[in-house]
């Protein structure tokens, strides 16, 4: 069942991060570096590791945010 948990979260990050990154203008950025959402979804799994956490929810929610992430085709670091 926990892998059920965690599709349900994959899809339910996905969806929520996508409606938030089409309606709502949030950026983390400075004049030369871009923090995308996939990029902080992924800074957010090193203590989750870290302090074990194994809520197959948050991991897939987590993930989902970085895979929506990654689909989108300007999410390079570096600002031009």
């Amino acid at each position: 069942m926990e892998f059920g948990l965690y599709s349900l979260g994959i899809v339910l990050g996905f969806a929520i991060v996508r409606w938030l990154t089409e309606n709502i203008k949030f950026h983390v950025r400075s004049n030369s570096i871009w923090l995308h959402h996939w990029i902080l979804a992924f800074i957010m799994m090193f203590p989750l590791f870290y302090f074990e956490m194994n809520s197959p929810v948050v991991w897939g929610a987590i993930t989902g945010t970085a895979l929506e992430g990654l689909g989108r085709k300007n999410w390079s670091i570096r600002r031009k």
